[in-house]
């Protein structure tokens, strides 16, 4: 076959299986509208039908021909109003479209297979005669190689419809033999007919492209992913920044010349700067939206729930959260594992719903969103969720935990034991339940690609289960790390924060418990571990002083000087170092002051897991390109990959999460290390204060302001020139766009911004667009738990104030200054609708359950606002009468956490446990959301957990709950 033949082939493919990508959707949504036809989705479809017709009688694909045309008559006279499209028939063109993709993506092979099957019943829904039953949906995954059948000769169009005008391309990747160059032949004249039910006619001859049989057999599997579609204005925009740095380019050539170091310097900054750009860039070229892959579970659940006799709605949302490709095509086969598991195992059958007390319809709920830098999906499930106790007997009874494992295990960690290899609790094997296996190949693959899977379950109430994926596998931002005089990289994803311990504070911070040493963070003990310890390097240290590596010999973490020290065994110098002789000269070993003796520990999170990291040096944090690992390396479980640094040497990509395996700190083995840490982490939750994070900073010279330190994106270190002033806004560049700038001044009465050339902006995320805060230095991040007055200083823009060391600090509203500073942002927002509720009854009542008179009165004005009633109770008892009195009205709990009397967690375990209240919504709220926190509130029955004052993302949940419970 000539190369142009492959490449008139290939184009066949592509535009074939663009054609049947929604094809799916669009036949499940036509047999919802049933006599109620929607002409154009008909004809949409139709159309596809008929342009795989056309395009494979002009290939000479007789098979792919037959069955579109089949298929083309039943929707021609579903167009025309001549059949209405009943379950069964759309089953028939549901297995008819999937046997044409799988034909289509084995295109060498298709002429041998046999479509009788699916051609009988077309014809026979085309003809009136159509009475057998639909196929079952498991066969729609058997490919039958029998005999070629013959298909009866039809008119067809043997051509290519004309592709609709857009502003999108193709980018072609890289095949062999890419520098011959031949001219395509011209396409065919033909004759286009408006009736879609052909008249017999001679056959037409296909061209010369067509596949000969005995070729065919020989020939591999066509290859469908080699394109990807790309807007031309990214293209543009990619020629624009190629065309950049290429004249930088020219320039450095110049400068390097003529020996002009300062414009070399110049001109290297400009070449990272269009470096960075075109990375942005050619990454948004590999982006698609995940509803690539979300389209196709209407589909899985309806055939799923059909089989098993179950009525369940799918809820999607977030189709258009864009992934990296080859995250998008990784992720298919897990999701699909998780949402049938969802219908299955979770949903329970109509009857037994309906004797509990819940719909008959079950509900699956998958969705998709951006937190944090990555992308969270999450399948729901208002089914029987999991039960700890009987996943961990059938752990034990397979031999894969001990009794005693078991006994010491949380509820939490019972759970995630459905993640052990060879678990299931299915009584019986069947096609849907699986063998004992999946799962465990679920986590595993998203460990591969660099996420984590959580799992919130609730026994009756059901079952959540969050992956958290990278936006893209090729490049990542990592923290560099030194140890052992070899550089490390953490990805920023895994990276929650840098802590150093002062050497004079080690002794005082590190603590143990049992066997473990953990250094409080934050009322949180953190357990910590050595990374050299981990991956089996000799210990050392950074002498500062030296500029050199050397043996660090301190047997504990706290211990401040090594055991060869003179002074180590010494009566003296026991736990009171005072104590040691003024006369007697101390050790040069004995590094308890000096610089080199704290602690460097990176603090990373890989799902429930939080713990830290000891490290010799914290270097910068930069963006890398992934390389795989050597067949060498690939056995070291420590290890994500590997990058070369800009000095040509190898840094090793650290996986933290087989890290906490490797040092026994996964919660699933039942270890008593992790277990004495849970325990000593839960004591120091209970004891824990509410406190409120604060980034604090100056407007002017005299008056100091905060903001909740949860708020903030990042900060930003500009010069006054930085600033445009453009349409009497001010603005400034900012990563490839404009980003707006605000003032404190500009709506509360106060000083006006100080008259510094260096000035700080403080960037927030607002109605889903980023917004910069001007303002002047020193900042300070601060924990307060003073109370907070929100009547003396409160205007527009200052939410009340505090007095942190001695001087009255404003608390800044960011939210209110930029809703009366740029009131258009929120115009196209989605807002609640009461109206349709108030027709029915009294607007929703919503119980605030805030000890803080402060945080309660917040949270009450963002309820009223929008026209919910509110309840408000000054503590967790107080909340519970409020809610035995108006049982009947109160539709929404959002509750603090540490409250007199009764917290929050008490507070909701004493509502799931009421019959009368148990599905109830109850959303916390926390100045600090500790994983730990989030945990036992999950395990308690709390829904949702959100940081206060963050009310944009707290008005989405409360809306959203509303919503469903109306």
């Amino acid at each position: 076959m000539e190369i142009e033949d492959d490449e008139i082939l290939q184009g066949f493919i592509e535009e074939s299986l663009e054609h049947l990508a929604d094809i799916e959707n669009d036949l499940l949504a036509i047999e919802e509208a049933g006599a109620n036809i929607d002409e154009d989705l008909v004809n949409k479809v139709f159309r596809a039908a008929h342009s795989i017709k056309g395009g494979a009688g002009f290939m000479g694909l007789t098979a792919i021909q037959g069955l579109s045309h089949s298929t083309e008559n039943v929707l021609g006279m579903i167009r025309s109003k001549k059949l209405i499209p009943t379950p069964e028939i759309v089953n028939v063109l549901l297995m008819a479209s999937d046997q044409l993709q799988r034909m289509i993506e084995d295109v060498h092979n298709s002429n041998d297979v046999d479509i009788s099957s699916h051609i009988n019943p077309l014809d026979a829904i085309a003809d009136g005669t159509f009475s057998q039953p639909p196929m079952e949906p498991e066969q729609k995954n058997t490919v039958q190689a029998k005999p070629k059948v013959t298909v009866k000769p039809e008119a067809v169009e043997p051509v290519f419809e004309e592709p609709e005008e857009t502003e999108e391309e193709y980018i072609e990747e890289p095949e062999t033999d890419e520098d011959e160059e031949t001219e395509p032949e011209p396409e065919p004249e033909v004759t286009r007919t408006q009736n879609p039910v052909p008249e017999p006619v001679a056959p037409v001859q296909p061209p010369a492209v067509n596949v000969p049989a005995t070729a065919a057999k020989q020939a591999p599997p066509a290859k469908t992913e080699t394109s990807l579609r790309v807007h031309v204005s990214l293209l543009d925009s990619l020629m624009n920044l190629a065309g950049e740095l290429v004249l930088s380019r020219n320039q450095l050539l110049q400068t390097i010349g003529s020996d002009d170091l300062r414009n070399a310097e110049a001109v290297g900054q400009r070449i990272d700067l269009i470096t960075s750009e075109l990375q942005e860039a050619i990454m948004l070229t590999r982006m698609q939206p995940i509803g690539n892959v979300f389209n196709k579970f209407p589909r899985v659940v309806r055939d799923l729930a059909k089989k098993l006799n179950k009525t369940i709605d799918l809820t999607i949302v977030g189709k258009d959260v864009e992934l990296d490709k080859t995250i998008i095509e990784s992720i298919n086969d897990p999701l699909t594992h998780l949402v049938r598991n969802s219908v299955d195992h979770g949903i329970e059958m109509p009857a037994d719903r309906k004797k509990i007390g819940k719909p008959e319809n079950g509900l699956v709920i998958l969705k998709a969103y951006h937190e944090a830098g990555q992308v969270v999906i999450e399948i729901s499930d208002d089914g029987k969720g999991l039960d700890g106790e009987a996943l961990a007997a059938s752990a034990v009874n397979k031999g894969l935990i001990t009794a005693e494992q078991a006994q010491a295990m949380s509820d939490k960690e019972k759970v995630n034991l459905i993640f052990l290899p060879g678990f299931s609790t299915a009584a019986a094997v069947t096609d849907v339940s699986g063998r004992g296996v999946g799962m465990d190949v679920v986590k595993t693959n998203l460990d591969q690609l660099g996420g984590n899977v959580d799992i919130i379950s609730e026994k009756g109430n059901g079952t959540t289960i969050s992956i958290k994926l990278p936006l893209t596998l090729a490049i990542i931002p990592c923290q560099i790390i030194e140890t052992g005089g070899e550089r490390y990289a953490i990805p920023q994803v895994n990276l929650e924060e840098l802590l150093r311990i002062p050497a004079n504070q080690v002794k005082d911070r590190v603590e143990r418990v049992g066997d473990a040493e953990v250094v409080r963070l934050r009322g949180t003990l953190l357990p910590l571990i050595r990374l050299s310890d981990v991956i089996g390097a000799d210990r050392t240290y950074y002498d500062y002083n030296e500029q050199d590596v050397k043996e660090d010999r301190r047997e504990q973490i706290a211990d401040r000087r090594g055991r060869n020290s003179p002074l180590f065994n010494d009566k003296h110098s026991g736990n009171n170092h005072r104590n040691q002789s003024p006369d007697r000269p101390r050790s040069v070993i004995d590094r308890r002051s000096s610089a080199s003796s704290a602690l460097n520990i990176v603090v990373v999170s890989t799902g429930a897991m939080k713990y830290g990291l000891i490290v010799d040096r914290l270097q910068d944090s930069e963006e890398i390109v992934i390389k795989p690992l050597g067949r060498h390396l690939q056995q070291c479980k420590g290890y994500a990959g590997a990058t070369i640094m800009g000095d040509g040497r190898i840094a090793l990509i650290l996986d933290v999460s087989n890290l906490a395996r490797m040092a026994h700190l996964t919660s699933i083995d039942g270890s008593d290390r992790a277990a004495e840490v849970a325990k000593a982490a839960e004591d120091a939750i209970n004891a824990k204060k509410d406190k409120q994070s604060l980034l604090i900073f100056k407007n002017s010279r005299e008056e100091h302001f905060g903001v909740p330190l949860n708020q903030v994106e990042r900060i930003e270190k500009i010069k006054r020139s930085d600033i445009e002033d453009l349409g009497g806004r001010r603005i400034m560049k900012y990563r490839g766009g404009s980003l707006s700038l605000i003032c404190v001044d500009d709506v509360a009465m106060v000083a006006p911004l100080a008259d510094d050339e260096n000035l700080l902006v403080i960037v927030f995320n607002i109605a889903k667009r980023p917004v910069g805060l001007l303002a002047i230095g020193p900042i300070d991040a601060l924990e307060v738990t003073a109370d907070i007055d929100d009547t003396t200083l409160s205007q527009p823009g200052i939410m009340g104030s505090i007095i942190i060391d001695n001087n009255t600090t404003m608390l800044i509203n960011v939210f209110e200054m930029v809703q009366n500073l740029f009131p258009q942002w929120f115009e196209h927002q989605e807002k609640f609708d009461l109206s349709q509720i108030e027709e029915t009854g009294p607007p929703p009542t919503v119980l605030i359950a805030e000890d803080s008179k402060f945080f309660r009165n917040q949270v009450k004005n963002y309820m009223t606002e929008v026209g919910y009633n509110v309840i408000e109770a000054e503590d967790g008892l107080e909340g519970w009468n409020q809610l035995e009195e108006h049982a009947d009205e109160i539709s929404l709990l959002v509750t603090d956490i540490e409250m007199p009397n009764m917290n929050g967690f008490e507070l909701t375990q004493r509502i799931r446990k009421n019959e009368r209240y148990k599905n109830l919504p109850i959303i916390a709220l926390t100045t600090l959301a500790s994983a730990e926190d989030v945990e036992r509130g999950k395990a308690v029955g709390v829904n949702e957990y959100h940081i206060k004052l963050d009310k944009e993302r707290l008005m989405v949940s409360v809306h959203d709950y509303i919503k469903r419970r109306y």
